[in-house]
């Protein structure tokens, strides 16, 4: 087949374009033409192109003239693609439940069929006033690339949060109770520190903090895994959790109670060392993504549905654009408002502490004070008593009496 994967960015390392990637180099090995497009490009396309050898189309413009089916990562890619392949099959794939422009195009015939990885999105995808086709299938995971290299240690002493997302009181809270039972914290993602393959971070953990699809990856790498992220927490990853934590796409709602610090310190003591190894068997039975790549395929050889106007599906295509990028402004905009709350935080904070140093300052200058003063009266009461001796010395009676002392040999 002639495949165009569509997806309105590949920029930072996060769930979708990790799946583009994987999707595509999948797609490849089993003889199919597949051609990545993206809106928005950036350093997971480069890595995708130079590494894994990705066909990438940088511009429409060099977009194949024809394909036999389109597979979309969110309503803008399905909404221009479906338009300018008005004959190909489109199947669109739900990644999340979060953003509106990761639903399909809610058009009747621009969409012949959605792929969900979770019992969570797939509930929200019945839900939607769409009639076609939802297939569930299992994230994918490449195996071979997050690969384990050893057993965990008895006791864990090194954990990395794997997250763009984690930060504030719920990283604080994590980072405090595990640190006091002496398990480091380390975190990789954005803002701050970004890894195009996170895979070596995880094999040097002995414990991967992550969700989804980065918690399914550590556990490939055979790391025990706790799921916790800013949007919910169910604790570690076991045979026992899997099935509901595999439901809810590890999102970390399974549980119906959230993590409390006393609890996140009463977790670490569950850790054991077999997490590893039952981990990867986890993995390897039930996400390879070769797995996928051959439910897929069928997926995507089906009969193409009456096709929408092309006109139609560009101007949904627009507005949803539209849409996710004033979305997107709103979220940079708390995140901002969030970092200046913080850094307000920390200004009152220090100015407490400021006037705390002051008060304190001011009550050593009191005491000094109050010191000297009855330092000044000790040493009058001092020099008093100086003038009584010398006046006493002087007196005709003493010099008289030592005059009688000198003469009787007596000093």
């Amino acid at each position: 087949m002639r495949v165009v994967i569509g997806a309105h960015a590949l920029v930072h390392p996060a769930g979708t374009e990790t799946y583009v990637g994987l999707i595509a180099r999948e797609l490849q090995r089993l003889g199919h033409d597949v051609t990545v497009h993206a809106d928005e490009l950036g350093p997971m396309a480069e890595h995708m192109e130079r590494e894994q050898g990705t066909v990438l189309a940088r511009t429409a413009g060099e977009l194949p003239g024809e394909c036999d089916a389109v597979l979309a990562n969110d309503a803008m890619s399905a909404a221009a693609l479906g338009a300018r392949y008005p004959g190909a099959r489109l199947v669109q794939v739900a990644h999340s439940d979060l953003f509106d422009h990761q639903l399909p195009v809610l058009v009747p015939g621009a969409v012949d069929a959605v792929v969900v990885c979770s019992e969570r999105i797939a509930t929200r995808m019945r839900a939607l006033a769409l009639d076609v086709p939802i297939v569930r299938l299992r994230l994918p995971v490449d195996t071979d690339r997050f690969a384990g290299i050893g057993p965990l240690p008895e006791t864990p002493r090194r954990a990395v949060i794997v997250s763009n997302y984690l930060d504030g009181a719920r990283r604080s809270a994590l980072v405090e109770a595990w640190g006091a039972h002496g398990v480091t914290c380390e975190q990789i993602g954005a803002p701050g520190r970004t890894e195009l393959d996170p895979a070596p971070a995880m094999r040097d953990a002995d414990i991967v903090v992550a969700k989804a699809r980065a918690a399914l990856e550590a556990m490939a790498c055979h790391r025990a895994v706790y799921v916790f992220d800013d949007f919910g927490g169910d604790g570690w990853i076991t045979p026992e959790s899997y099935e509901a934590f595999e439901a809810d796409n590890l999102a970390g709602h399974a549980t119906p109670m959230p993590r409390t610090p006393a609890q996140l310190a009463a977790d670490l003591a569950d850790y054991h060392p077999d997490m590893g190894w039952i981990n990867g068997e986890l993995v390897r039975q039930h996400h390879g993504s070769r797995h996928h790549a051959n439910a897929l395929v069928q997926v995507l050889s089906g009969a193409r549905g009456t096709a929408v106007e092309a006109p139609v599906l560009a101007e949904v295509g627009r507005l949803t654009r539209q849409a996710w990028q004033s979305e997107r402004r709103g979220l940079a905009a708390q995140q901002e408002a969030g970092v200046l709350r913080e850094r307000v935080n920390l200004a009152e904070a220090a100015g407490a502490r400021a006037e705390a140093l002051r008060d304190a300052a001011w009550a050593d200058l009191d005491a000094c004070r109050d010191e000297k003063d009855a330092w000044k009266t000790r040493a009058l009461g001092a020099e008093e008593q100086l003038a009584g001796a010398r006046e006493l010395l002087a007196s005709r009676w003493v010099r008289a009496g030592l005059r009688v002392r000198r003469l009787r040999g007596r000093p």
